[in-house]
């Protein structure tokens, strides 16, 4: 294991906005805030995982500056100076790159341990704490990307794939991969053959290596970004950051570090830990449905409310009244303050057109 905890810091990538999981996501309260799920946030779910690896010192916080004040509500023992605020929403290209100079900058030789996506549920919060340790203490002995990811349950077409190699080495009863390329969000078809081959995992975003290791791939496979992240990282910690911030950050191309970066690294500078972590991806109402327990009926039901002849549905209410259900399958149904969505289970990502009409 890592000598220490201060040798690991944790990054908590928190700045979507959550358009496919309206109407309880909204462009005034994103879904990682809320609490649909339990008594916690995903967002605050996923600090208290965090807890368990680091001290508070420890964790930093990327998220649009529009979030800001759900940071200070819900994380109040982390150090504001320890939130990464963008002043523009550029995807996560830019925003990894922020996150990862300023980490570069306070603790160049630390493991940075990035949890991607304050919007996803763990199962098995012991699991994954022990796989963290083991890829972080990988990460602090090589100049490596060490990813955790998620043995498949069925052929998604929302999320990024891992095809894996053979085992390197085991450590701590854990298998190390080779990480042989990403393909993002395949067809359905390739979807069914990358499930069927047994030879792929599911992205998860949850990734360690050295700060430095990760801006050194951006300047050999994302250039233009690492002028940017340069000009921005000279400045951090000076009165000149700010406004350099402001400048410099809008520059960033809109795109995704999947796409910008990931899927352009060679093999070898990346390992892979398969985990069965108990891993569910909120990125949309279909993937929260496949991902969670169903009743001997198939149906996923929070609140209130009485189904009759309702089979392989997701129900959710969170409005004072009662979701009534008649003669329904595979819907999704979901009921709250801010609107009521109706909705096919296959047409899920649809909901992010809905909202583009509605707010965009």
């Amino acid at each position: 294991m890592a000598k220490t905890s201060k040798e690991i810091k944790v990054l908590i990538m928190c700045g979507g906005k959550g358009t496919r999981m309206w109407p309880i996501s909204n462009i005034s309260h994103p879904k990682q805030f809320e609490s649909f799920l339990g008594k916690k946030s995903m967002f605050r779910e996923t600090v208290d995982r965090a807890l368990r690896l680091v001290g508070p010192k420890d964790i930093y916080i990327g998220t649009s500056n529009k979030f800001g004040k759900y940071l200070k509500d819900q994380a109040p023992e982390v150090p504001q100076q320890n939130f990464i605020l963008e002043p523009a929403m550029r995807d996560n290209l830019g925003a990894i790159g922020l996150a990862t100079a300023v980490i570069n900058k306070r603790h160049p030789n630390s493991a940075m341990v990035i949890l991607w996506g304050a919007d996803h549920i763990v199962q098995k919060p012991d699991r994954f704490i022990k796989a963290l340790k083991v890829a972080s203490q990988l990460a602090l002995q090589n100049d490596v990307v060490v990813h955790l990811d998620f043995p498949p349950t069925y052929p998604t077409v929302h999320n990024g794939w891992i095809k894996i190699g053979k085992t390197l080495k085991t450590v701590d009863g854990h298998k190390v991969v080779e990480f042989i390329k990403q393909v993002e969000k395949p067809n359905l078809k390739t979807a069914k053959e990358f499930f069927k081959s047994k030879d792929y995992l599911i992205h998860t975003g949850y990734m360690v290596t050295k700060p430095s290791v990760l801006l050194g791939y951006y300047q050999k496979y994302a250039p233009v970004a690492y002028k940017i992240i340069k000009k921005i990282e000279a400045t951090i910690d000076t009165p000149k950051f700010i406004s350099t911030l402001k400048t410099e950050y809008p520059k960033f191309e809109k795109q995704s570090v999947d796409y910008g970066l990931f899927e352009k690294l060679p093999p070898r500078s990346q390992w892979d830990l398969p985990v069965d972590m108990g891993w569910i991806d909120v990125g949309t109402w279909g993937l929260l449905f496949h991902g969670l327990e169903k009743d001997k009926n198939g149906n996923i039901v929070m609140g209130k409310a009485k189904l009759i002849e309702t089979t392989n549905s997701l129900i959710i209410s969170k409005d004072k009244g009662v979701v009534g259900a008649v003669g329904l399958d595979n819907m999704i149904v979901v009921d709250t303050d801010e609107g009521l969505l109706v909705c096919p289970i296959d047409q899920a990502p649809k909901v992010k057109q809905l909202y583009k009409a509605l707010y965009e």
